[in-house]
């Protein structure tokens, strides 16, 4: 099986995304984690993204976006996060 190709993103493009703010805003909530999360779109990329916002929503307590800009302190700890591979 090959490997998929991978991209560079900002990390603000990856915080943006739908499913990174469902997941994030329901590990805040403390909903449990939602396996079946996007099965419809079979989206790889939409999963993935819901896992992360759930890693964290986990890590992170603060707000994540304020109207529709992303925090300094939310895009700071997420950048924290990934550089000390918290999240992947």
């Amino acid at each position: 099986m090959s490997q998929l190709k991978t991209v560079n993103v900002k990390l603000e493009t990856t915080m943006r995304a739908a499913a990174f703010v469902k997941g994030f805003k329901e590990a805040q909530l403390g909903k449990p984690f939602n396996y079946d999360a996007f099965p419809e779109t079979r989206d790889t990329n939409k999963q993935w993204q819901y896992e992360r916002g759930r890693a964290f929503g986990l890590l992170y307590s603060g707000t994540l976006k304020n109207g529709a800009r992303i925090t300094w302190q939310a895009l700071s700890a997420y950048r924290d996060a990934v550089w000390n591979r918290a999240i992947i």
